[in-house]
């Protein structure tokens, strides 16, 4: 006992049964064993009950709070229950804070601790929501005080522009949320960097910026009371519906998982149900860190750390994820569970949206960072058990899986064609094939259908090569590591299909489970995009231009064909460049005529561009620097290490196309004492095909 002077060390937070110490809610208050005396436990593990009964006395079981007559009266003991006045006590009975969440509206997770535990050790940063003390604070004056221990407070640290903590009881942060809904103080604001994996938070200069904004997990909850989730499809023009929707998630990702969903979710729709009676499975797991580190810049689109599963978390389902203890926390935050395949987050921004309707929710999967020891998660859509690596340490750890069903899932080379006529039966929306080069995930009910897997997974396998081969990669300089993956969606943010990672495909134009779809046009030019050198020559010579160079190769190889004859447009092309259109007046299959032009003049033929990969991939930091800060550049990189690989100065086709050069560039050629090629390098029939 001690003079009442408000402070957190004499605060209670009554929750439940339990009176957790407002100092570190971690504890609680607990009787002594084999004494009379209180103090603090656990309270993640007390089953300790309180109650305060109407006689006024704190009481568990048949003893109550005492306060002995003793002076100096600084002793409370535990005592049989009776009416003596120094049992009685007067309790302001408020409600417990309620944790806040701070939801950056640009990432869309939560500001926390991510390792560390006092203002020494802890790294504030960024973290998918799930509900943990380490995304709590608690909003007290103009302080926020950290959830995982409440001495601490949330601080600036503006030498390294960054935030930290520092003890609460002699802070003088003064935070405040502006009218913009940035998180301020002074005239600095937390911003979440663009920069991938954006688990980092910085301090700069207050912006308009959107990865300045910040919603209040509280203000977003109570905008939702009263309303009713959308009924599919909704008209993409409706932004309050589309907000909604993203609340809705925010608020399912953050609540108790002790409490149902509040709100639910259209899964019937997309991505899929699974049947309540469907047996849930315990599985162990070995995740492979083994190989991470890309030790060189691809200067491309690499294949990102994924490793998939033949596992399936069912929708409102709470699985487990078990880490083993002897994990370090930095070691578990490399490992993020993913939930779903189809990372395609729709907003009114996206061209599959504007002037169109929302086919499906906005969201359908989600990310949980993990730590060591037991997690639990909860997938508010359901979705294929994916485990994703970032960079850091390298090991491989078998990790405990609880409460999934299993998905179809054929891997090339492992699963027979009779045990696939078994596992493609199983209740789960998804499906996933893997082979040596890529992941390709289907409906369960296209791969129902599906009775030569093998032959599938080997033609993707097959164009993949292709790919690399094209890009200049063969066995004297290995490709990026890892598996493209290939996703069918009902919807996604652009196009039909689009590049990237995953690679995204509208199951309503595309089946992947097709035979006929990996010798398809589409495929090879996503897959494409992600192999082009963008910023340092492919961009200036048409980005869907370029791309085309890959299709033609496969198509070339495959069916000894070439699109552009069968269009004519090597012969419109031509006809054009005659009449006086220039480079940049082109279409996008003009652009392409022009490379492939100089590809068709000279037997070099493809072994010049994969050239030219190569030697981009080459280059130094400075030097791609160099050229990626200018257009004219980017022109004049590609024409001098064409013109060296043909062993032709090829300034009159550049001429003749009006595609200009620098003078710096055509002198370095001609310094090399090159014949010049002739400015004419049309490709008109008669073809000669080999």
């Amino acid at each position: 006992m001690a003079p009442c002077a408000g402070d957190r060390s004499q605060q209670w937070l009554r929750v439940g049964g339990q009176w957790l110490w407002a100092a570190n809610d971690t504890f609680c208050l607990v009787p002594v064993d084999g004494t009379n005396d209180v103090g603090l436990g656990d309270a993640n593990t007390s089953s300790v009950s309180w109650s305060y009964d109407e006689a006024s006395r704190i009481v568990v079981g048949s003893d109550a709070l005492d306060v002995p007559l003793e002076e100096p009266r600084t002793r409370v003991i535990l005592s049989p229950a009776n009416d003596d006045v120094t049992q009685k006590w007067m309790i302001d009975l408020v409600s417990p804070d309620e944790p806040e969440y701070l939801i950056n509206q640009s990432s869309k997770t939560c500001l926390g601790v991510r390792h560390g535990s006092t203002p020494s050790d802890a790294y504030v940063g960024m973290l998918n929501g799930n509900g943990i003390k380490n995304q709590q604070w608690f909003s007290v004056g103009d302080s926020w005080q950290w959830g995982g221990n409440r001495f601490y407070c949330l601080a600036p640290d503006y030498d390294n522009r960054t935030v930290i903590l520092e003890d609460t009881s002699t802070s003088t942060s003064i935070w405040y949320m502006d009218d913009a809904h940035r998180l301020r103080i002074g005239e600095y604001a937390i911003d979440v960097p663009q920069t991938a994996p954006r688990t980092r938070v910085g301090l700069f200069k207050a912006s308009d910026a959107i990865h300045q904004k910040w919603w209040r997990f509280s203000d977003i909850k109570a905008s939702l009371e009263g309303t009713e989730p959308p009924v599919y499809p909704f008209p993409g023009s409706d932004e309050t519906t589309y907000n909604q929707e993203i609340y809705r998630g925010l608020v399912n990702s953050l609540i108790p998982k002790t409490e149902p969903l509040p709100h639910p979710r259209d899964t019937p729709t997309f991505p899929g149900t699974v049947d309540p009676k469907t047996p849930r499975v315990t599985r162990k797991v070995t995740l492979d860190l083994s190989v991470l580190g890309q030790n060189r810049n691809f200067r491309m689109t690499v294949p990102k750390d994924w490793q998939a599963t033949d596992l399936y978390v069912a929708e409102g389902d709470i699985c487990q994820i078990i880490l083993p203890e002897s994990l370090t926390t930095e070691q578990a935050l490399q490992i993020t569970v993913q939930i779903g395949a189809h990372t395609d987050k729709l907003n009114p921004h996206s061209s599959n949206i504007q002037n169109k309707k929302y086919k499906r929710m906005p969201i359908v999967s989600e990310g949980f960072d993990v730590f060591p020891g037991v997690n639990e998660v909860r997938s508010q859509y359901g979705g294929n058990l994916i485990f994703i690596f970032s960079e850091g340490e390298n090991f491989t750890v078998d990790v405990d899986v609880k409460n999934v069903v299993e998905a179809p899932f054929f891997q090339y080379g492992v699963t027979s064609a009779e045990n696939w006529e078994t596992v493609k039966m199983r209740d789960a929306p998804h499906a996933i094939l893997e082979s040596d080069k890529c992941v390709v995930v289907v409906p369960s009910s296209a791969a129902r259908e599906l009775t030569n897997p093998d032959d599938l997974m080997a033609r993707y396998d097959e164009v993949l090569a292709m790919e690399s081969y094209a890009a200049g990669f063969d066995e004297t300089e290995i490709p990026p590591r890892g598996k493209y993956w290939l996703v069918d969606d009902l919807q996604i943010g652009a196009g039909s299909a689009h590049s990237g990672f995953p690679v995204m495909f509208t199951r309503g134009y595309y089946n992947l489970a097709n035979l006929d779809i990996p010798y398809d046009w589409v495929v090879w030019h996503e897959v494409g995009h992600n192999h082009q050198q963008g910023p340092f020559w492919s961009k200036a010579y048409g980005s869907e231009s370029t791309v085309n160079l890959f299709s033609l190769y496969i198509q070339e190889q495959l069916f000894n064909a070439d699109r552009l004859e069968d269009m004519n447009s090597y012969v419109t092309a031509a006809d054009k460049v005659d009449g006086g259109m220039t480079f940049d007046e082109g279409d996008v299959w003009d652009k392409l005529v022009f490379l492939m032009e100089i590809k068709h003049a000279f037997p070099e033929g493809w072994e010049m561009f994969r050239q030219l990969y190569r030697t981009t991939r080459d280059l130094s930091d400075d030097e791609a620097n160099y050229i990626t800060k200018d257009h004219q550049h980017q022109i004049d990189h590609a024409y001098k290490n064409l013109s060296k690989s043909v062993g032709y100065d090829l300034v009159l086709t550049y001429d003749r196309w009006g595609l200009p050069l620098s003078e710096e560039a055509k002198e370095e050629i001609q310094q090399l004492g090159l014949e010049k090629a002739p400015g004419d390098l049309s490709h008109r029939p008669p073809y000669s095909r080999k």
